[in-house]
């Protein structure tokens, strides 16, 4: 698959729930949307697995800006994954991959927006594992 288009409003719904726009945000907004492109259906929650710290929690926001109603809990790890869980049961993990999360964390925050735009533009093929 390509590239997910994000709406205007839909990254607007997300920089005001989160106060500003970075990469981690929009990388849960990404992983969001291809869980739903992948499940079909609203999950009822979400394991995101991560560091317990800013910026891999912003990733969180991004999450809960596309699905208001789902839990998302956060399990400690290395990395950066979440698993989407809808009614019936049905799973979809989506990783990002490794080398991505180091180059967003090394980014400086004045470059912040622009690596925000940069994961808005990516393919999916260059996101996820």
């Amino acid at each position: 698959m390509g590239c997910i288009v994000l709406s205007d409003e839909l990254l607007n719904k997300a920089v005001k729930l989160h106060g500003h726009l970075g990469p981690f945000l929009v990388l849960g907004l990404r992983m969001s949307l291809k869980a739903r492109e992948l499940l079909g259906d609203k999950p009822e929650k979400c394991v995101l697995e991560t560091l317990n710290c800013k910026p891999y929690l912003c990733t969180a926001d991004g999450i809960r800006t596309v699905y208001e109603e789902c839990t998302v809990e956060v399990q400690k790890r290395d990395g950066l994954a979440a698993t989407f869980v809808d009614s019936s049961g049905k799973s979809a993990t989506i990783s990002v991959k490794s080398s991505l999360i180091e180059r967003y964390i090394k980014a400086p925050w004045e470059k912040c927006e622009e690596c925000a735009y940069e994961v808005m533009r990516s393919h999916d093929s260059q996101l996820f594992e």
